[in-house]
């Protein structure tokens, strides 16, 4: 062996500790998002809680388990759980009500049962594989943070779970609205009998998550009283801010149809596309919603931050597989970033370069100069920020059809991933945005150095760019820091629960790649929930829909910020 190899080995481990996974969140950004930033925006009304009437369904279940003389078991609660809800979502799939959106939980398996139309249907089918169904999965933990459930707990003489008082009061309004069916009164508690399919389909026509919004739906001012005022007062106070927010949103939008996109760019820009069939919804935060429009603004914001880390880490994984996935020098990896392409990214998207053009050799200065200018940046936080500019963050984000699997490692694509990364530190340049309004900055400073905060970002840019840095300067110092450090660091945080989820690893001085797949995308805006809570509260049209006014009761939340409580919750002495 010569001198040369010997200098070039490297240990190799050539059996795996860890079972190789797919894993997801590979920079850890996205839990930023969902775990730090949306919860103080939509607490306890998330991407999974969509329909606001499961919360008096499950309430309702736990209420006639403690009725019944039944084991306090987990086994007990589980036998008696998945038969009520396995019927619930057949129900609510036979539902042909006017203003049924979305399915119920458990779809993708009871949609050829129901399809079939059978004489009866089995309690006892395998409809999911939670033990605790959806109640399990997705809406205990918000269920008990507003104070409707309390979780089991052995030392307080509670062996399972079970609903407070005030969760008590939701379900006697769900029963009051079940009361006279037959399933109700003659099936519940078959659960090894085919419930007739005429009996489950009644119980739909009044059950169903749709019908929360009929008049009949004693449980809906209930429920809307449970979301605007238990729990934590802070949280109360924040569902109520969004819910407000986002009635003002469909007052303004009111003519056109609204999807997560459009709700993307409306919290965002102030505005959408028009059309030749309609004129471009804008909208235009009053001075009562101004404050939560910052914040969703700000969130936003952090969504485009990661996805231009993220293309940088998945244009990086698709040029190591390039080569094959063999040990890259680190010296490689730097000089690939000489490559990068303004010249065809700005001709795709039909933008001028400045005069002395763009490339990895220019000033970081000119590269924000050039943002500014051609995005129309203004540098204040309040203002309308112009959708319509030669070049903004949603136009790059079209260009890199971000989220959908692409594959290319072009040079272009890191141009595109730099200036988007620019258009967050140009919006947010000045030092002293930061004072505007402290309480609404939370986005900007969460994730700090573990899971790099866009705070920390502009401090340790604006450092370089005092100092003269090149654009190849930011790209090497995200390439290593944000990209490369921050994913060994996630990877090797998951091992032990996630197994084995790294698209590359360092060894020496160099980079092993592994054949992985490296798609990216940005993390649900939990827009879908909150138009679907205002349809089926009944405050608003489905903003989905050209036409979504609001309701004389959605008015009067836009206007005051609150509903008046019911009174149903005042419970001392009761």
């Amino acid at each position: 062996m010569s001198l040369a190899e010997l200098s070039d080995a490297v240990p190799y481990w050539t059996e795996d500790m860890y079972p190789q996974r797919g894993g997801q969140d590979h920079l850890g950004l996205g839990s930023v998002v969902t775990d730090r930033i949306l919860p103080r925006l939509s607490p306890g009304i998330n991407v999974l809680t969509i329909h606001p009437r499961y919360w008096s369904f499950y309430a309702f279940v736990l209420s006639e388990f403690w009725k019944r003389d039944l084991p306090r078991t987990r086994a007990a609660l589980r036998a008696w759980f998945r038969p009520l809800e396995c019927i619930y979502s057949v129900a609510c799939s036979l539902c042909n009500g006017p203003n049924h959106r979305g399915a119920p939980i458990g779809t993708r398996r009871l949609s050829p049962v129901v399809a079939a139309k059978p004489t009866g249907f089995d309690p006892q089918f395998h409809y999911m594989d939670s033990a605790m169904g959806g109640y399990g999965l997705y809406y205990a933990t918000v269920m008990q943070t507003v104070g409707l459930v309390a979780p089991a707990d052995r030392r307080l003489g509670v062996p399972v779970d079970t609903v407070t008082p005030e969760g008590q009061v939701v379900a006697c309004a769900f029963r009051s609205v079940v009361a006279d069916t037959e399933y109700y009164q003659s099936w519940i508690g078959r659960h090894d009998e085919a419930v007739p399919y005429e009996v489950v389909e009644e119980y739909g026509q009044h059950a169903c998550f749709c019908r929360l919004r009929d008049p009949e739906a004693t449980d809906r001012s209930i429920l809307a009283d449970a979301f605007l005022h238990l729990g934590n007062e802070e949280e109360a106070r924040a569902r109520r801010m969004t819910l407000r927010f986002m009635c003002e949103l469909a007052a303004q939008s009111a003519g056109a149809s609204i999807d997560e996109p459009s709700f993307r760019r409306l919290i965002y820009f102030g505005a959408d596309y028009g059309n030749e069939d309609r004129p471009a919804p804008t909208f235009i935060p009053t001075d009562a919603v101004l404050s939560t429009a910052r914040r969703w603004r700000l969130y936003q914001m952090r969504e485009y931050f990661n996805a231009s880390v993220n293309e940088m880490w998945r244009r990086l994984c698709y040029w190591g597989l390039k080569k094959d996935g063999h040990l890259i020098q680190s010296a490689e990896v730097s000089a690939s970033l000489h490559s990068i392409d303004f010249m065809s990214f700005s001709a795709d998207l039909g933008v001028d370069l400045p005069e002395a053009g763009l490339s990895a050799v220019s000033s970081y200065r000119e590269l924000l100069d050039w943002v500014i200018e051609a995005g129309a940046v203004s540098g204040e936080l309040d203002d309308r920020w112009d959708l319509n500019a030669d070049l903004t963050e949603d136009r790059i984000i079209g260009w890199l059809n971000y989220g959908r699997g692409s594959t290319a490692s072009g040079a272009d694509r890191l141009a595109a991933a730099m200036t988007l990364i620019t258009f967050v530190a140009a919006r947010l340049w000045r030092d002293e945005l930061a004072l505007v309004s402290p309480a609404d900055w939370f986005p900007v400073v969460h994730g700090g150095h573990e899971r790099l905060g866009i705070q920390r970002f502009l401090s340790r840019l604006r450092d370089r760019e005092t100092n003269g840095a090149t654009v190849w300067d930011v790209a090497e110092w995200l390439t290593f820091d944000y990209v490369i450090s921050q994913h060994e660091r996630v990877a090797m945080a998951k091992l032990p629960t996630t197994g084995d989820t790294f698209r590359f690893r360092r060894e020496a001085n160099r980079l092993r790649f592994f054949p992985k797949g490296a798609q990216v995308g940005m993390n649900n805006s939990r827009f879908n929930a909150l138009a679907t809570f205002l349809f089926e509260l009944g405050w608003s049209g489905y903003l989905y829909d050209e036409y979504h006014d609001l309701t004389p009761e959605g008015q009067q939340l836009r206007l005051d910020g609150d509903l008046s409580p019911t009174g149903k919750f005042d419970l001392e002495g009761v």
